[in-house]
């Protein structure tokens, strides 16, 4: 970009009274400086109307991609369950998993197909999807149950802890701890 100090020996000689007025290609930093604070302003409305939906909607816990929706996970209460939508899938394709203290469903599909031109078309598609389970759920008693509608169900109960029984606790009692004053007295 051109600045006035390099039009000045220009603007002083006989070829710019012929010429007129020099412009440059470059856009003025004006121009460009306000196209990108009028960017920057829409970005931050986006984001302030994009804040108050979330915080009318509450806090999302689970992943959802178009066409599969899940229900969030429920630690509390009755131990965890969580729901999500399999419709695209048949049973043989979905597997779920324990990994430590994760859940983990795995559906994979394949599809060809071959239309009357002789065209070959071939689609993978692979659903993936974690859920940590809280530590006061029994992950071993883990059960999946899929709907005809296609929702897959994912429960594990609470711990039945024991009842503690009742007990007497024994009080240590330590020595006493030699005081300051008393260990200068007798030296």
């Amino acid at each position: 970009m051109l600045c006035r100090m390099h039009l000045a020996p220009f603007a002083s000689s006989s070829l710019a009274t012929r010429l007129g007025t020099v412009r440059t290609l470059w856009p003025h930093a004006e121009t460009i400086f306000s196209e990108l604070q009028q960017e920057m302003e829409k970005a931050r409305q986006f984001m302030s109307s994009f804040e108050q939906l979330l915080s009318s909607h509450g806090p999302i816990t689970a992943e959802q991609t178009p066409g599969s929706s899940a229900a969030p996970a429920q630690g509390s209460g009755n131990g965890f369950s969580v729901c999500q939508d399999v419709k695209s899938f048949a049973p043989e394709q979905l597997s779920v998993k324990v990994v430590g203290r994760k859940v983990v469903l795995v559906g994979q599909k394949e599809t060809q197909s071959t239309d009357e031109k002789g065209s070959f078309s071939y689609k993978y598609e692979v659903l993936k999807r974690e859920w940590d389970v809280p530590e006061e759920v029994d992950a071993d008693a883990l059960s999946c149950s899929l709907s005809g509608e296609g929702q897959l169900r994912i429960e594990a109960p609470r711990l039945a802890l024991p009842a503690a029984a009742e007990r007497s606790v024994p009080i240590q009692v330590s020595p006493a701890a030699p005081q300051l004053g008393a260990a200068k007295d007798g030296a």
